[in-house]
């Protein structure tokens, strides 16, 4: 009888797959160490919840670890991208631009 490696819980390897690819992006972004844990974080999450669903779309049900681990390396890149957009928004402007445009569509000026 030949010995049988042992198995990791299919949720714990998305998770180490995610991290370490996550890990890996933070090499490549900027930011406060804060930011990019955060970011890290964030992008570990996003490999969580999409691998499944993201490696039966491709096809590759087999491969989770690695649809795991891209998708944390990308998703930290996604999480980075957007946290600088809401970083280069003006809200105040935009706030007052949409309260215009309701005032203007109710007729109030």
């Amino acid at each position: 009888m030949a010995d049988t490696p042992p198995s990791i819980d299919p949720s714990l390897s998305k998770i180490i797959a995610g991290v370490a690819g996550a890990f890996v992006s933070l090499r490549f972004v900027q930011g406060s160490a804060m930011e990019r844990g955060s970011m890290a974080l964030g992008g570990a999450v996003v490999s969580y919840y999409a691998t499944s669903p993201a490696a039966a779309w491709v096809g590759m049900t087999n491969a989770e670890g690695l649809v795991g681990f891209l998708i944390g390396l990308f998703g930290m890149a996604i999480i980075a991208k957007v946290y600088e957009a809401i970083g280069a928004l003006d809200a105040p402007r935009i706030a007052a631009d949409t309260w215009d445009a309701i005032k203007r569509r109710l007729g109030g000026g």
